[in-house]
C-alpha cells in the first residue's frame, strides 16, 4: 500500500507540474504573438563609405524608401565629431525620418570570441555617455570593442542612465563584452537584443547565406534589431540585402518599426510551486522505481534528501534569488525526466505479448517499441511543460537570464541510465559471448575500443554548445535543407539518432536480443535529453520549440520503424539459416549468441 500511495504521490505531482506548464506556455504564445516587430539598422558609416557621395543628404536619399528604421552612429576615440557635428548629424536623420542608434566604440574589436586578453579598447566612461546620449537623442545604444562604456566600476551609473533617459541598451549577439551582462541584469525593462554579422565575418558570406542567417536570429532566437553591415566597395550588394531581408521577414509575417519589447512577464509563486512540485514527483518516481537497488537505510536517506532539496529551492525562491531557484528547478527537471524516460527498470519488465518474451513476430516487436517510444517521449513531454512552468520569466526570454548546466544536463541522464542499464543486464545472467569476445580481444584493440568510446563522449559533450566542436559541411547543408522544408527545423540529433536508436534498441530487446537491445536504448537517451533541452531555450519562440520537438519525434518514429524491421528481418534470416527447423518468422536470439530468450 505504502508503494501504491508514493507512486500515486509523484503522478500527481507530475501532472500537476505539467499542468502548469501547459498554462504558462499559453501565456508565453500569447506575449510572443504580439513580439512580432523587427526593426532593421544601417551602419551610417558603411552609406558614407561606400556610397556614391559622402553628403549626409544624398546618402539619406539613396536608401530604399522605407526599407531602413534606423542609422548607427559611431562615436569612437579615432573619431573626431564635435559635439556640434553630433548634434546635427542625429537632427538630420531623424528629420529624414530614421531613428538613431548610437555606438560607442571602435569597429575593429568587434570581432566573435573576442580574447579580453587584448585589454579594453572603449575609453567612455559613464560621463562621457551620458554627453554622447544628450548630444544625439539615440533611441537605442550599442559598444564597440570588447567592454562597454563605464565598465567596471560605473556598470550601475550607465544602468541608472538608460532608465532615466528612456534609452535601449542593445545586447549583441557573440559580442561577449565585459560588463553587457550585467549591465542588462541591471536595466532588462530597457535592454534590446541586437543581431550582426561582424565586418570581419561578411567575406565569408553572400546576400542568400547572410539573409538566411538574419531570418533565422529572427525565427528561431527572437532578436529584433537587426545590425546590417555593408561589404567593402559593393554598396549595391548591400543594398540586395536589405530588400531580400524586408521581404523574408513579410513572409514570414513579422511587421517593421521600433524592435518589440517583452513586458515584465513572470509567473508568480504558484506556478512555480507546481513546477518544483513535478520535478520532485519524477525524483519520487525514480525513487520508486530503483528503490530495490538501493540498501534499506540509504533509501530513507535518499528520500529525505529529496525532500531537503525542494526546501533549499523553495527558501532561494522567497529569500535569495528567484532566477537562481528557476535555474535550479530546470536543471533537476533536466536530469530526471529523460532519465525516467529511458531507464529499463521502468519498461522492461513490462509483460508482452500473452505474458511471454521474445514476441513471436517481427509486427508485435515493433507495435511493442512504439508504444515504449510514445510512453517515453510522452515522459519528457511532461517534463518539458515542467520546465516552461520553472522558466516562466520574462528575462529568460530576453536572454539575460538563461539554462545553466547544458553540459551537466547532456551527460548525467545518459551516465545515470548507463549505470542502471548495467544493473539491469547483470541480473539477465552472464553475457557469456561478449565476455568471451572481450577477453580473445587483443590488448591493442581493448585500447583503440576505449579510446573510440571516449571520442564519442568527446564529440557528444563539445557538440552541445556552438563553439568548441564546428558543425561539418555535410550537417551544414542537411540543417538548411531542413529549413526549407520544415517551418522550424527538427533537431538531427533527435531524428537521425536519438529516436531511432531508442526504438531498435526496445525492439531489439522485445525480441529477445536483450543486451544489444539495452546498449540501443542507452544511446536512445540522447533523443530525449536533446527533446527536453530545446525547451530549455526560452529566448526562442514556443511555438517553434513545439514544432520542431514534435517534426523530430514524427520522423525519429518513422526512421526507427524502418530501421527496426529491417534489422529484425536481417536478423530472422540469418537465423534461418543457421538453424534449419527453428520455426520461421520467430526470433532466434540464442542462436545469434547474443542473450537467451527469458519469460516476462
Amino acid at each position: 500500500e505504502r508503494t501504491v500511495a508514493v507512486q500515486r504521490l509523484a503522478t500527481a505531482l507530475i501532472i500537476l507540474g505539467a499542468i502548469a506548464g501547459l498554462i504558462v506556455g499559453g501565456q508565453r504564445l500569447i506575449l510572443e504573438r504580439d513580439f512580432k516587430t523587427v526593426e532593421i539598422a544601417v551602419d551610417l558609416n558603411d552609406l558614407m563609405a561606400h556610397g556614391n557621395s559622402e553628403n549626409l543628404h544624398e546618402v539619406l536619399a539613396e536608401l530604399q524608401n522605407g526599407a531602413v528604421d534606423s542609422l548607427v552612429i559611431t562615436v569612437s576615440p579615432t573619431q573626431g565629431w564635435t559635439p556640434g557635428e553630433l548634434r546635427g548629424l542625429s537632427q538630420a536623420i531623424k528629420e529624414a525620418g530614421y531613428r538613431v542608434v548610437l555606438k560607442v566604440g571602435d569597429d575593429e574589436e568587434e570581432a566573435v570570441g573576442q580574447d579580453e586578453s587584448m585589454g579594453p579598447t572603449v575609453v567612455f566612461g559613464a560621463e562621457e555617455l551620458a554627453t554622447l546620449i544628450s548630444l544625439t537623442q539615440p533611441q537605442v545604444v550599442i559598444f564597440g570593442g570588447s567592454q562597454i562604456a563605464g565598465y567596471p566600476k560605473d556598470v550601475s551609473l550607465v544602468a541608472s542612465l538608460l532608465w532615466g533617459t528612456g534609452t535601449r541598451f542593445g545586447l549583441q549577439e557573440f559580442a561577449h563584452q565585459m560588463g553587457e551582462t550585467k549591465l542588462a541584469q541591471l536595466a532588462p525593462l530597457h535592454t534590446v537584443r541586437v543581431h550582426t554579422i561582424y565586418p570581419r565575418e561578411l567575406p565569408r558570406y553572400d546576400v542568400q547565406s547572410a539573409q538566411a542567417r538574419f531570418l533565422r536570429a529572427v525565427k528561431e532566437r527572437s532578436y529584433r534589431l537587426l545590425y546590417v553591415r555593408i561589404w567593402p566597395g559593393e554598396p549595391s550588394i548591400g543594398k540586395q540585402l536589405i530588400g531580400d531581408l524586408n521581404t523574408s521577414l513579410r513572409i514570414a509575417g513579422f511587421s517593421r518599426g521600433p524592435a518589440a519589447s517583452l513586458p515584465p512577464w513572470q509567473t508568480g509563486i504558484g506556478y512555480f510551486l507546481m513546477a518544483l512540485g513535478g520535478c520532485l514527483g519524477a525524483g519520487l518516481m525514480l525513487y520508486h522505481i530503483l528503490s530495490g537497488l538501493v540498501p534499506g537505510r540509504l533509501r530513507w536517506w535518499a528520500f529525505v534528501g529529496l525532500v531537503g532539496m525542494g526546501v533549499v529551492i523553495l527558501s532561494c525562491y522567497l529569500f535569495h534569488d528567484q532566477v537562481l531557484a528557476r535555474q535550479m528547478v530546470a536543471l533537476l527537471v533536466a536530469i530526471t525526466f529523460p532519465t525516467l524516460a529511458v531507464i529499463p527498470q521502468r519498461w522492461a519488465h513490462t509483460r508482452m505479448h500473452n505474458g511471454t518474451l521474445p514476441l513471436a513476430t517481427r509486427w508485435l516487436a515493433l507495435s511493442y517499441a512504439i508504444r515504449q517510444f510514445c510512453r517515453a517521449a510522452a515522459i519528457t513531454l511532461a517534463g518539458a511543460a515542467v520546465m516552461v512552468a520553472a522558466l516562466g520569466d520574462f528575462r529568460f526570454m530576453i536572454k539575460i537570464a538563461q539554462f545553466r548546466g547544458v553540459k551537466a544536463m547532456f551527460l548525467m541522464p545518459l551516465l545515470f541510465v548507463a549505470a542502471v542499464t548495467v544493473i539491469y543486464a547483470h541480473s539477465l545472467g552472464k553475457p557469456t559471448k561478449l565476455r568471451h569476445r572481450w577477453r580473445r580481444m587483443s590488448p591493442g584493440g581493448k585500447v583503440l575500443l576505449i579510446l573510440c568510446a571516449l571520442a564519442i563522449v568527446v564529440i557528444y559533450v563539445g557538440r552541445t554548445g556552438n563553439f568548441i566542436i564546428p558543425v561539418p559541411q555535410f550537417e551544414v547543408q542537411l540543417r538548411e535543407f531542413l529549413e526549407v522544408l520544415f517551418p522550424f527545423r527538427p533537431r538531427t540529433k533527435e531524428f537521425v539518432i536519438g529516436h531511432p536508436l531508442l526504438i531498435l534498441g526496445v525492439g531489439l530487446y522485445g525480441w529477445g536480443l536483450q543486451r544489444l537491445g539495452l546498449i540501443g536504448a542507452v544511446a536512445g537517451t540522447i533523443g530525449q535529453i536533446s527533446l527536453l533541452n530545446t525547451f530549455t531555450h526560452v529566448h526562442s519562440p514556443l511555438i517553434a520549440s513545439l514544432s520542431r520537438s514534435l517534426w523530430g519525434l514524427l520522423l525519429g518514429a518513422l526512421l526507427g520503424s524502418c530501421l527496426l524491421h529491417v534489422i529484425l528481418w536481417l536478423v530472422d534470416k540469418h537465423s534461418s539459416n543457421q538453424l534449419v527447423g527453428e520455426g520461421d518468422g520467430g526470433p532466434k536470439a540464442a542462436s545469434c549468441g547474443y542473450d537467451s530468450p527469458v519469460k516476462g
